[in-house]
């Protein structure tokens, strides 16, 4: 990554505004399920950079097909993003889940993101891909 990729990554969090997630998060936490919905902790790992930090997720089932994931990640524990995306879903025989989504979060965020990952009612492991950065997203049910 050049500077200015270094320096576009360090303001974006800037204009995050997570307000909508501290209330998803809050209404997510008081959820009794034994679904897939609900809150979820972890970390990002970026493989281009090494850089990593905490990740929060509330996953909502909208359908058996389709997934809304916001997220809170955080940035040397000073920067955060939060944005939703959407995910198609396909429950395997073997009772996991794999999906797969995409979201734009603009030029300061690093533009096009792909995601593709897997989940269990205790893991979701999702892999993510931009022009700029490629990395994982590893995340345990509360």
């Amino acid at each position: 990554m050049s500077v200015l990729d270094n320096l576009i990554h360090m303001l974006a969090p800037l204009t995050a505004n997570c307000s909508d997630f501290k209330e998803q998060w809050a209404k997510a936490s008081q959820r009794q399920s034994g679904d897939v919905g609900g809150c979820w902790e972890g970390e990002w790992i970026s493989a281009a950079t090494g850089h990593r930090g905490r990740l929060r997720c509330v996953v909502d089932a909208v359908s058996a097909e389709l997934w809304r994931l916001s997220f809170r990640g955080e940035y040397a524990k000073v920067f955060r993003a939060c944005y939703p995306t959407d995910f198609n879903v396909v429950q395997e025989e073997d009772g996991r889940w794999t999906f797969s989504g995409g979201s734009n979060l603009g030029a300061l965020a690093g533009g096009a993101y792909e995601y593709r990952g897997t989940a269990t009612l205790e893991a979701l492991t999702c892999s993510y891909k931009s022009a700029r950065d490629h990395g994982e997203f590893r995340l345990r049910k509360l």
